[in-house]
């Protein structure tokens, strides 16, 4: 209630009218399988299509080796055909299904594919070069000190190449000059790779993200990467730059050079920049407008008249010290590591602060660091790679990581946030130095060749079945109890009676969802009618026979269960008609054109199939291959059809989810009356789809929620009872046109 203390105008928002009903999905379907690879732990995976499918739980399954396939495919109450869950999939979206979350099922005994990094120095050669060349392309030069003995290495076979040592470097270009030519030529193809050292101390555990043989195909790589190039600033008492020129040409290698005088070039020791050289010397004084340079160290290529000359002043002129001032600073961070590129070599420094732009290191820099040298943020790149025996490739790339602390951006955290194929655990070998970074024992990639096992020999019912262990913690059937949105579930290609009881029961318990079971392969008449007698349910339907597509693995045709493909076609036809409409009369997707059903049922079959709730898939010469029943496979008449139970989830899953405002609202008659609305407006709109039987909507359905509803015990008690009747509309199950003969009669004037 509001106050009115003061005056005033107050402005209020109030709420008015019945707050509308919306219906809610009734084409999501849910599934549990067994599949290459994929999370298996936590909820149930979304995939829109089927090749979301393939990158997130891989190809299609291979046919177990013959003891599991027998002991599964050979079980006529406690087996299934489990490998064919793919191919379910493939049906699924196929026959228009757009929206699937799958569960996948592992053994218990399955384990994941382990494997560890050792640590030293290791680049890729990125470009090619041949024997005699002298200089090498790498993909980083970090950790490298600039007169390293290195080895060459194929990267095929790790065979070596050559091992010569490094005679200088560019750091810009990440080459390396060697001290004599190559011997034999290298290619970045191949995968060639240079190397200072290797050491087996393990650093990082990879795990791959499931269980399953999979991983072991699952490749890592880590490799130092620059995250920042960041110059160096001159000390503030250095005074101005200056640029002059050459005012005469110098020979190679000569020990003097004569510039034009300018402000601010005076006798003494410097440094300055001619071409893409810099150098130590001793300025003259200045004479008849010219200056002579002395170099300290006199090597260089000749050099033209006129060429510019730049004064390159310190940034520590006062001696070692523990800070310099930076450009972009606010890129580095506390405990960054950090390359400085002076003098020929490369310094392994830390960041123990920053402020502004001065950065506080570890140890001391060298005196002398020019406003020309460069400091490189040293952080890591993990590169993952996985190739499944369908051919599809699965990379992976994450930079700028941090290898030691905590936060977001650690190796370790951001692969457990990020990577769809590996973890990464931190051991105690590990340091951020970057001579000694995470590199494989052998080789540049590791491969997870540690575990990896499916152990489909020990795949049980029980791990279809799954059990309840909370909220994300669920696994296999019971898992489908975490989608709230699943409205169609299966679990394709499994005939056991304790798979599918638990899947019924799943249903019925929830009451927002429908079952669509597979019967063994393989059944003639007969069979299928002794397969359905132990069910009676209004929640579930069986379809028969199976189907028939091509073989993924190129081995002909291959029968695969109907229950994917006829989800798909639960979904197509509540999108195009709505739930209302029976799926029946519907052409299957996906499977051959011609003999694409696995047994060919005539009308003398189905007049035993169709009245205890078997459903045919038949062949129609003209019509195609169709679903031709909707039946479910209750005893129960007033819930044999399958439009009519879905029809009635709809309804009940929308209103349960559009009234929940109700809860704790003061229970009287505006409530009452409010309800009424509501449900009211919710349920013409369903009628006028066509999905109720009448010609106005009062014929349609009714709804009551008043004091003919409620006693004074329930009001007490907190109940608020509405009371609702609907009219579906039955499919037409049986057209029947009756003819008759009429004789002509004579017309009398």
């Amino acid at each position: 209630m509001p106050e009115y203390l003061s005056p005033g105008v107050y402005v209020e928002e109030i709420d008015a009218g019945p707050r509308p009903i919306a219906g809610v999905s009734t084409s999501t379907a849910g599934m549990a399988g067994v599949t290459v690879r994929g999370p298996s732990a936590g909820k149930p995976k979304l995939v829109t299509n089927f090749l979301e499918f393939q990158r997130t739980f891989g190809g299609f399954v291979p046919e177990p080796d013959v003891p599991v396939r027998d002991k599964w495919a050979n079980n006529p109450t406690e087996g299934g055909r489990w490998w064919l869950f793919p191919l379910a999939v493939k049906g699924f979206f196929d026959n228009g299904g757009q929206r699937l979350y799958v569960k996948r099922v592992v053994s218990e005994g399955a384990t994941a594919a382990t494997g560890a990094l050792g640590n030293g120095l290791v680049s890729q050669v990125v470009k090619d070069a041949a024997a005699g060349a002298k200089t090498l392309e790498l993909s980083h030069l970090i950790g490298f000190k600039g007169n390293d003995r290195v080895e060459i290495l194929r990267g095929d076979d790790n065979q070596l190449i050559d091992s010569p040592t490094i005679a200088g470097y560019n750091a810009s270009s990440r080459q390396i000059e060697l001290s004599g030519p190559l011997t034999a030529g290298v290619r970045s193809a191949r995968g060639d790779y240079v190397q200072v050292r290797r050491d087996p101390a393990e650093t990082l555990k990879f795990t791959a993200v499931s269980p399953g043989s999979w991983g072991r195909e699952v490749q890592v790589r880590v490799q130092p990467m620059v995250g920042a190039t960041l110059p160096v600033l001159a000390d503030p008492q250095q005074g101005a730059q200056f640029t002059t020129r050459l005012t005469a040409p110098a020979d190679k290698d000569s020990p003097t050079v004569e510039v034009a005088e300018v402000a601010g070039l005076v006798a003494g020791d410097g440094w300055v920049q001619i071409g893409r050289g810099v150098f130590k010397v001793t300025a003259s004084a200045p004479a008849n407008g010219k200056v002579t340079l002395t170099l300290a160290e006199p090597q260089h290529p000749a050099w033209a008249k006129d060429l510019m000359v730049r004064r390159v002043r310190s940034a520590s002129p006062n001696g070692p010290q523990e800070t310099l001032r930076i450009g972009g600073a606010s890129r580095l961070y506390e405990g960054a590591v950090v390359q400085l590129d002076h003098d020929g070599a490369l310094l392994v420094l830390r960041v123990r602060s920053v402020l502004l732009d001065v950065v506080t290191f570890d140890a001391d820099v060298p005196q002398n660091v020019l406003e020309t040298d460069r400091l490189y943020l040293v952080e890591a790149q993990v590169d993952t790679r996985f190739t499944d025996p369908g051919g599809t490739t699965v990379t992976e790339t994450f930079g700028n990581l941090r290898l030691l602390g905590e936060g977001p951006s650690t190796l370790v955290n951001t692969l457990a946030s990020r990577s769809q194929l590996v973890r990464a655990e931190a051991l105690t070998g590990l340091s951020d130095d970057p001579a000694k970074f995470p590199v494989a024992k052998s080789g540049a990639w590791l491969k997870l060749a540690d575990g990896g096992v499916d152990s489909y020999d020990t795949l049980s019912v029980d791990d279809f079945v799954g059990v309840d262990g909370g909220s994300g913690q669920r696994t296999g059937i019971v898992a489908l109890e975490d989608i709230d949105e699943v409205a169609v579930c299966a679990v394709p290609g499994i005939w056991s009676g304790t798979v599918e009881s638990a899947l019924i029961t799943h249903c019925e318990l929830l009451k927002d969802r429908f079952a669509i079971l597979d019967p063994q392969d393989g059944l003639d008449i007969e069979g299928i009618q002794t397969f359905r007698e132990p069910f009676d349910t209004k929640y579930a339907a069986l379809y028969y026979p199976w189907l028939v597509t091509r073989d993924p693995f190129g081995n002909g045709n291959l029968e695969v269960p109907p229950s994917g493909h006829m989800a798909g076609i639960y979904a197509r036809t509540d999108v195009d008609r709505g739930v209302h409409k029976a799926p029946a009369n519907v052409v299957i997707r996906g499977i051959l054109p011609v003999d694409g059903l696995a047994q060919d049922v005539t009308k003398r079959h189905q007049d035993l199939l169709n009245p205890k709730g078997i459903n045919a898939l038949r062949f129609f010469p003209g019509l195609g291959q169709r679903v031709w029943g909707a039946r479910t496979l209750s005893s129960d008449s007033s819930w044999k059809y399958i439009n009519v139970r879905r029809l009635f989830l709809f309804v009940e899953e929308s209103i349960d989810e559009g009234t929940q405002w109700v809860v704790f609202e003061p229970n009287d008659e505006s409530l009452w009356a409010l309800v009424r609305q509501t449900v009211t407006n919710f349920l013409t709109t369903v009628w006028r789809s066509g999905a109720l039987a009448g010609t106005t909507a009062e014929e349609a359905f009714f709804v009551a929620c008043d004091r003919t509803t409620m006693t004074e015990d329930d009001l007490a008690n907190g109940r608020l009872i509405c009371v609702i009747g609907i009219a579906p509309v039955f499919p037409a199950e049986f057209v029947i046109f009756r003819i008759q003969q009429k004789t002509r009669e004579t017309q009398l004037a």
